[in-house]
């Protein structure tokens, strides 16, 4: 016989820490310090405040207009904003704008510009070598990857290229029958790539995923 009291005295202790895990992450994005202008996989920007992304949701409060410029999105007063719940597969880029701190930056400090995330880059995948080119256009950045000793060693155009505090993010993936060609690889595959600045903008160094693996890398800018 199923003893229902001892069921409720589970599940609403249970119920409870879930609801305060997802206030607590709710309050977290929109507390935080930062605007941000988000490119939609349809092209649109639009302007958001408030940054936190949990697995594959990008949590915000955003403003109901999409635009179609970058600078039109940037320059946008927010006055219609709401909470959103946005999947990581729609979002192309975001950009992240600092609010200025009122003690103003340390004296000499580094402070980088988009200029600093971009140029080539010579790379280690897990003993992999490589090689990776950043560009940016109209406030964005799109690049390529490129293993001469993988496949054909053709030339990789890189997913949902993105920049967050100073980290970088970017799919490589293989997902049709035209890419698995062009590539020269055996089986599709995805992989999930981040990694952090070092060195001025000089180093890049962090993680890579596939099928659940997790591997690392870097890149050094070359001169």
């Amino acid at each position: 016989m199923i003893d229902k009291k001892r069921i409720r005295a589970i599940l609403i202790p249970l119920f409870a820490g879930m609801f305060l895990i997802i206030a607590a992450v709710v309050i977290m994005a929109l507390s935080s310090g930062y605007d941000v202008v988000v490119k939609d996989t349809d092209g649109g920007f639009y302007k958001a405040h408030g940054l936190f992304i949990a697995g594959n949701l990008f949590i915000c409060s955003r403003d109901s207009l999409t635009f179609t410029t970058r600078n039109d999105a940037f320059q946008s007063r927010e006055e219609n904003t709401d909470l959103s719940l946005i999947s990581m597969k729609k979002v192309q880029f975001i950009e992240v704008i600092s609010r200025p701190d009122d003690s103003g930056p340390a004296l000499g400090a580094w402070q980088p510009s988009l200029k600093d995330y971009i140029g080539d880059y010579t790379v280690n995948a897990a003993g992999n070598h490589g090689y990776l080119s950043l560009r940016a256009s109209g406030g964005y950045l799109y690049g390529t990857i490129r293993f001469p000793e993988w496949g054909r060693g053709a030339t990789e155009y890189l997913k949902y290229v993105r920049l967050i505090n100073g980290k970088i993010y970017f799919t490589r993936s293989v997902t049709t029958p035209q890419e698995l060609q062009r590539i020269g690889g055996n089986s599709y595959f995805i992989q999930e790539y981040s990694g952090e600045y070092l060195q001025s903008g000089n180093l890049i160094r962090g993680y890579y995923t596939i099928q659940g693996s997790r591997k690392t890398w870097e890149a050094t800018k070359n001169r």
